[in-house]
């Protein structure tokens, strides 16, 4: 090394003295390192000074630290245990936390609280305070949420909600729970805790909820009671048009739209969006004096969405009426409706439109009323409004023993009438046929009344062929029955024929009195009223071609006929002609005792008006418009063989009457 630099400074002194270096040439000389060689020097002496100083520093912190805490202690003592914080959730709470995300149908979340606790033993679980929240579905609507405090599992995303709970939806829907389950992807809330849910057309109660955001179904379980809002305001005590109290108008108006509806039921499922709601299990609605039974009921509603109530106080929250619309009701096999007064409709299916105020009942239809009234057929149209019932089908109408068969009923109950036919039930196609009445008649035998004598009537007293038995009941056919329950008659038209055992009446009109009650309702409807006995013929008047017939043909016609069913006395009046076979007698009056079977015809005296005064010599002068009574005298024709073969068989032993007049001239009236 020594000789390289000898050489190498050999070199540099050899050149130095033979030219000039150029400045900056960046080669050093060999005289000039000697400040490096110092200043290298001198580093490495600090280096390995500071390698024993620094390890020597820490060691005296480190027993300076060691003594201090010896001196607090105690030195030369056992050294105290010292307890180590353990980490638990309460050491570690949130502040206003925000949790957010996305559902699955493409809607989105969010909740916050006041306060979150997180479990450090399950990472998933956060204990909330005070939450609230809102989830959007697809379509941008919303439902509120608000809790007292709630678990959220970030894991599942389910959230659940305890003590008091208000979910709110944008469509009206408000529910009050005391626990309920929010599953946040799939927008669906659910609660196995009671719940109070107020809805455009009512609330709901129930132990058991699920409600499906997305698709705005919920489905209510176990112990449903729904209150259904009334339509519109309710009517006035009075009806203007009638007078009558709403009580009487509309006792059997289930489905009318000025009364709410409440329903128990062990299952509703409600579609908000269909505005339908689906009410299964042991169902019943109660509205005003009228309740509906049936398996299965559907409601159809509509309305915007309006405040249902005070939600702190949800659980005694009374609907407002007007609220909501309830637009159509049907019920299922069975169908029962009942009113407050014992009148119960039953059938297998019933349809009510609340806005029409009409109800359809179809199949099996059987409207009683107490005590012993009952309806029969395969439909019932009720408008509620006009407050009638149609009853069409195998009508049947039974009161007591008594009976009313047809097609077709039209019962006005505020007018109280009723209208029976039978059109397009003959044997033809479309031909109309027949009604068929039948009365019981509980009369004591014998008449209370007694046929006049001969001499008393002035007339001709016949045999004893009308006879019947007063006890028998009464059938009348007829094409028309119309009733009045407030007149108490009943009017039979076309072709009637009433029969009482062998005793015929024909007319083509027949007017029925009775006492009791005929119609459906009337004042055992009433509240308090009592029920009215089943209707009993008094007394019946035929009208236009009348014929009395007896068992053994004897028949007599006239214009009118009057049959007291109480005095079993019928009197045949107007142009009477009476005959049996070829034997006639005319007159203007018969009157039969039908206990007895006797008859007396006669001619009662008339009376002419006259227009002008009497010119004739032979006349009594008289005043313009005065009048003649001109006394008559029945006319009779008989054939002698005819009345020879009624005597041999009265001398023959047999009945008076039987087989030909047993007749008797009475006196008659001076000309």
């Amino acid at each position: 090394m020594g000789y390289a630099g000898f050489m190498a400074s050999t070199t540099d002194s050899a050149a130095a003295s033979s030219r000039a270096r150029p400045a900056g040439s960046g080669i050093a000389l060999a005289g000039d390192r000697a400040p490096s060689r110092r200043r290298a020097y001198r580093h490495s002496i600090i280096v390995k000074i500071l390698k024993i100083v620094l390890p020597l520093s820490g060691l005296v912190v480190v027993a300076a630290y060691s003594l201090s805490i010896m001196k607090a202690t105690g030195w030369g003592k056992a050294m105290i245990a010292l307890e180590l914080p353990t980490i638990i959730p309460d050491n570690i709470p949130m502040e206003n936390p925000h949790y957010n995300g996305y559902t699955k149908d493409g809607g989105q979340y969010w909740f916050t609280s006041k306060t979150a606790h997180q479990d450090l033993k399950n990472m998933a679980n956060i204990t909330l305070d005070e939450i609230t929240g809102e989830m959007t579905d697809a379509q941008k609507s919303k439902t509120h949420m608000v809790a007292t405090r709630g678990l959220f599992n970030n894991k599942t995303n389910i959230l659940e909600l305890y003590d008091s709970v208000d979910v709110n939806a944008d469509n009206g829907l408000k529910s009050h729970l005391t626990r309920a389950t929010v599953h946040t992807k799939e927008n669906i809330i659910t609660s196995d805790e009671p719940v109070v849910v107020m809805m455009d057309a009512g609330t709901v109660n129930a132990n058991h909820m699920t409600a499906r955001q997305k698709t705005k179904e919920y489905t209510f379980v176990d112990k449903v009671r729904t209150f259904l809002k009334a339509r519109t305001p309710a009517p006035s005590a009075t009806d203007p048009e009638t007078g009558l109290p709403n009580a009487e108008k509309s006792r059997s108006s289930f489905g009318n739209s000025s009364e709410p509806i409440d329903i128990v039921s062990q299952r509703l499922d409600v579609n908000e969006l269909q505005k339908t709601a689906l009410f299964t299990g042991n169902v019943k609605a109660v509205q005003a004096t009228s309740s509906l039974s049936s398996p299965e009921m559907l409601v159809t509603y509509e309305g915007s969405a309006v405040a249902a109530g005070d939600q702190a106080n949800a659980k005694n929250a009374t609907p407002q009426v007007g609220g909501g619309k309830v637009k159509r009701v049907i019920a299922k096999n069975p169908v029962v409706l009942s009113q407050a007064d014992g009148q119960t409709v039953t059938s297998r299916a019933a349809d009510f439109d609340a806005q029409a105020q009409t109800a359809v009942l179809e199949g099996d239809v059987v409207m009683v009323q107490v005590p012993d009234k009952r309806a029969t057929g395969d439909r019932a149209d009720i408008d509620q409004a006009a407050d009638t019932v149609l009853l069409t089908g195998n009508v049947l109408v039974v009161q007591g023993e008594n009976q009313m068969k047809g097609r077709r009923l039209f019962y006005n109950r505020r007018a109280n009438t009723m209208q029976l036919t039978a059109p397009g039930s003959g044997s033809g196609s479309g031909a109309a046929g027949r009604v068929a009445s039948h009365f019981k008649q509980g009369g004591a035998a014998g008449s209370t009344e007694k046929v006049p004598t001969a001499a008393a009537t002035q007339g001709f007293a016949m045999g004893n062929n009308f006879k019947t038995d007063p006890k028998a009941p009464v059938d009348i056919e007829s094409d028309r029955v119309d009733i009045d329950d407030t007149q108490k008659q009943a009017v039979f038209t076309g072709d009637v024929r009433a029969v009482q055992g062998e005793f015929v009446i024909r007319s083509a009109e027949l007017v029925a009195h009775y006492s009791g009650s005929a119609g459906l309702s009337g004042p055992s409807a009433q509240a308090g009223a009592k029920p009215q006995e089943a209707a009993h013929l008094t007394r019946l008047q035929a009208r236009k071609n009348v014929i009395v017939t007896s068992k053994d043909g004897q028949n007599a016609t006239g214009d009118a006929a009057d049959f007291d069913t109480k005095a079993n006395m019928v009197t045949l009046t107007g142009n009477v002609v009476m005959n049996q076979a070829q034997n006639v007698v005319r007159g203007t009056k018969l009157v039969i005792d039908m206990t007895t079977g006797e008859s007396v015809i006669r001619t009662e005296p008339t009376s002419v008006s006259l227009s002008a005064p009497m010119t004739s010599a032979t006349s009594a002068p008289t005043d313009p418009g005065a009048a003649i009574i001109k006394s008559g005298r029945p006319s009779a024709v008989f054939y002698p063989n005819a009345l020879k073969s009624g005597a041999a068989a009265v001398k023959g032993g047999a009945k008076p009457g039987t087989a030909g007049w047993n007749a008797q001239t009475a006196p008659t009236p001076p000309p």
